[in-house]
């Protein structure tokens, strides 16, 4: 047996670094927080090759003490905490007292530094961790650490780091968040000899994200402001209007640390059910302040998960906030600068255009006018629409599959008010290809083209949610199905049989790791409940508590089985009577997909296309 022995220090150091510095990214983002704790308001980031031959970041702080400067290298050594008591009152962003020590073991580094009170400051050399040189140097208030050679002695290391391309996004995300997380502070970036981008000092929240992000999202922006007895929660969030393909732009922080939190991403994303189209996410800008001793950020070296000590609860206010900026506005989308004429070969075109040309300039003009569909808010009364035209239209027949779906408004947690009409008074002009139903204001100011079977998705899809809300969830008895399993997906059941229950799908202990199901949701009476049974464990497995997903998946298909289709020829009556029920839903605006239900195009818009309006 190998003999048990304590290792050197050089050994140790390597090992730790290993921990606290993955990447140039980590170096970075160490740095840059040491920067912020020390009280400086510019601060420059400066990198070359990705940060494997040079991170540099230069600040205005209070500098170090002379006399603490080879401490401050030195593991478990720092001056933002004293006892194991301070864990639970942390307002500085660094406390393990590990970084300096971790980027100085793995690089080589120079530290010059002075603090207002001395004349002169000084620059010191390390390799490896070992002290090469000290000297007295000139030097502004402040600190600016270089750091070059990166792992140059632990080639492994090395050799494992990306691609140039790659550690440089890593790193310009990180610089993006970190500029985020203080808007009081001017940061300037430069990668490569490039400056990539300079924030503002500023008061506003909002002019640092204008700064550093495209005129598309900071239009898109919503203001988030709330307050609960445990948290609050300020920033901004997007409306529909923009969304992207993945979370990236998902940003919280909490008491100013930027952190990631899976299941927050859930949680701000639940806001935005059904509003936004599949695997599209929204961005988000959260500052979350809360009593430092209601959260643990001593999870990881790296600092940025935490956890929660009332996680539902703060996980819940998120969301609520959210869902508060969303529902702060109606919005409906709205046709802009279109035109449906396009440049087609003339044979295409009926014989009554084929001597018609229009100058090649005029189709080019139109051609950059396309912009893609937008979103625009609208505010309307509580007035009960609908009532003038129904009272004039003459009884009919109705389809039961349109008469079933009348329904009262859904009880709202929040803030909508029953019975509250979000669409302006249409009156109904005539309906194009058996699918959509045009419409105008009674101004006659508007247009609108409303998806008939997308309003009867959203419909059908807020009256079956209604009913999971009330526990209303009726039964249905099947042929007993028993399902084999896994030991680990066996145990998840048996450990969660409450939750299967409140779904409405009772499980049976089949033994052999097996159960069995007599009863499910009617709502999932053509699913396959073996499908629906993993669906749960997946949700259960991912996010520690069950998520809802699944379920709202199987509603928004049912809705859709339920719904009329593209095609179907519709009454007058029963056309205003979906509009009716249409008006009195929570969002009228998108299917349950995050389609659009209604488009609007003025008549503005109508006469510049036609060319009535030269502008």
């Amino acid at each position: 047996m190998a003999e048990i022995h304590l290792l050197d220090n050089e050994t140790i150091n390597k090992i730790a670094a290993g921990e606290v510095i993955e990447s140039p990214r980590s170096i970075v983002k160490e740095l840059v927080e040491n920067s912020i704790d020390a009280g400086a308001d510019e601060i420059t980031i400066e990198i070359k090759k990705a940060g494997k031959s040079l991170i540099r970041i230069t600040d205005n702080g209070k500098g170090i003490e002379k006399d603490q400067l080879e401490r401050a290298f030195q593991r478990h050594c720092t001056s933002k905490i004293n006892t194991s008591d301070d864990l639970n009152s942390l307002f500085t962003l660094g406390f393990r007292g590990e970084a300096l020590a971790s980027i100085a073991a793995v690089s080589k580094v120079e530290v010059i530094t002075r603090t207002n009170k001395d004349i002169y400051g000084i620059k010191m050399f390390l390799e490896g961790g070992v002290i090469t040189s000290k000297e007295d140097v000139g030097c502004p208030v402040g600190t600016t650490i270089s750091v070059t050679e990166l792992f140059y002695n632990v080639p492994a290391r090395k050799k494992f780091l990306k691609s140039d391309s790659s550690e440089s996004s890593k790193i310009n995300e990180i610089v993006v968040s970190l500029a985020l997380s203080k808007e009081s502070i001017s940061f300037k970036y430069i990668n490569n000899n490039k400056v990539a981008f300079r924030t503002p000092k500023t008061d506003n929240f909002i002019n640092t994200i204008s700064s550093l992000y495209e005129k598309d999202l900071y239009n898109s922006l919503l203001e988030v402001n709330y307050k609960s007895a445990i948290v609050s929660i300020t920033g901004y969030t997007t409306n529909l209007n923009y969304y992207r393909g993945n979370r990236k732009q998902q940003i919280v922080f909490v008491n100013g640390r930027y952190i990631k939190h899976r299941r927050m991403n859930y949680f701000i994303e639940a806001a935005y059910n059904t509003l936004l189209p599949k695997n599209k996410y929204p961005a988000c800008f959260l500052k979350i302040e809360i009593d430092p001793s209601e959260v643990d950020v001593n999870v990881h070296p790296a600092k940025t998960e935490v956890r929660f000590q009332k996680e539902e609860i703060v996980l819940n206010e998120v969301k609520k906030a959210i869902y508060l900026a969303l529902n702060s506005i109606s919005i409906m989308k709205e046709v802009k600068k279109e035109t449906i004429l396009k440049e087609a070969p003339k044979k295409n075109l009926p014989d009554i255009f084929e001597d018609i040309e229009l100058p090649i300039d005029s189709i080019e003009e139109i051609n950059e006018e396309l912009e893609n569909i937008r979103f625009t808010e609208i505010n309307y009364s509580e007035e009960n629409i609908f009532e003038k035209a129904i009272e004039k239209e003459e009884d009919m027949p109705v389809k039961e599959s349109i008469n079933s779906y009348e329904t009262e408004p859904l009880q709202q947690s929040f803030i909508h008010k029953k019975n509250e009409n979000k669409l302006p008074e249409l009156s109904v002009v005539g309906i194009l290809m058996d699918t959509y139903i045009v419409c105008e204001n009674y101004e006659k100011t508007e247009m609108f083209m409303i998806d008939q079977h997308a309003a009867h998705e959203r419909i059908n899809y807020e009256k079956f949610l209604e009913q999971y809300n009330k526990k209303e969830i009726l039964l249905q008895e099947i042929i007993p199905e028993v399902i084999n399993m896994s030991y680990d997906d066996y145990q998840t059941v048996m450990d969660n049989l409450n939750i299967f229950e409140e779904l409405g799908i009772f499980v049976e202990n089949f033994g052999n790791n097996a159960i069995l199901i007599n009863n499910i949701p009617t709502i999932f009476k053509d699913s396959n409940i073996k499908d629906i049974v993993y669906s749960i464990l997946d949700s259960l497995k991912e996010v520690s508590k069950v998520s809802l997903d699944f379920v709202v998946d199987e509603i928004i298909k049912k809705a859709c089985r339920k719904s009329v289709r593209s095609g179907d020829k519709l009454h007058m009556s029963e056309i205003k009577g979906l509009l009716k029920d249409l008006s009195r839903t929570e969002n009228p605006y998108t299917c349950p997909h995050g389609r659009p239900v209604i488009i609007k195009m003025t008549k503005y818009e109508l006469e510049k296309m036609f060319e009535r309006i030269q502008n």
